[in-house]
């Protein structure tokens, strides 16, 4: 008699078909599991240097260098108040890691106490790792060294002590958003903030500037809100800022 042929049954079949699907499954979701673990890269060595030399200007003792920067759970993190009436200090670094050489730089810097939701400057942060500060009360000057973060494009410091002027090394920035209102700063506004001619919100109120409103300020023809009030301007509005066809404040 011919020996028996063993022949798999149709329930051992179909068991190694879910095996293999469960293995195939898992296999396809690794990469992504992978990803959502990753740690950012931190910014550039020279991002780095110039933060430890922007706290120390500003006068900021809270910042964790021990953590990344770009690091979006970082105990730094500081997120919006869940409703208007929450007093809250933003104290926020913002970094963009949507380079294409998988850089991350950083874009935002917010340094402010609010009572108000809406104060939260109205930021894209697709694409980005937030990570915060934490406290309030700066008493030191503006940070010259700011110009060192080359794709800074939010500066938000109001509502602090900080005094002194305005560093002549930001009129190399490409600021969309500067706000340093409620504060100590003196001196004239000047004029080579006319260079950044990227902003788009631009507030100095609440300061201790005098003198003239500089008639540089007519190449910044991308700007949609500039707020002055409550210095102490004298003059005439320059003619320059009739070339300011987008300006709704």
């Amino acid at each position: 008699m011919g020996g028996a042929v063993n022949c798999p049954s149709v329930m051992n079949i179909l068991f190694g078909y879910i095996i293999l699907t469960v293995f195939l499954v898992l296999v396809c979701m690794e990469p992504n599991q992978v990803d959502a673990r990753v740690e950012p890269p931190y910014p550039p060595d020279y991002e780095l240097k110039a933060l430890h030399e922007i706290a120390a200007e500003l006068g900021k003792k809270d910042w964790n260098f021990s953590e990344n920067p770009c690091n979006n759970k970082s105990s730094w993190f500081t997120p919006p108040p869940t409703h208007g009436s929450q007093a809250i200090n933003n104290s926020t670094v913002t970094c963009n890691c949507s380079f294409t050489n998988g850089e991350c730089h950083i874009v935002v810097i917010f340094d402010f106490y609010t009572s108000d939701l809406l104060e939260f400057p109205k930021v894209d942060f697709s694409n980005m790792k937030s990570i915060p500060e934490a406290n309030r009360d700066l008493d030191g000057v503006l940070p010259p060294s700011l110009s060192k973060l080359l794709y800074i494009k939010t500066v938000v410091l109001h509502r602090n002590y900080l005094k002194g002027i305005i560093p002549h090394e930001w009129a190399a920035l490409k600021l969309e958003t500067l706000s340093v209102a409620m504060n100590h700063i003196t001196g004239p506004i000047p004029g080579y903030l006319g260079n950044i001619t990227t902003l788009k919100y631009l507030s100095l109120e609440n300061n201790q500037f005098s003198g003239t409103i500089p008639p540089e300020f007519g190449r910044l023809v991308k700007l949609e809100n500039l707020i002055l009030n409550a210095n102490y301007l004298t003059g005439k509005f320059p003619s320059s800022l009739a070339n300011l066809s987008n300006l709704k404040e």
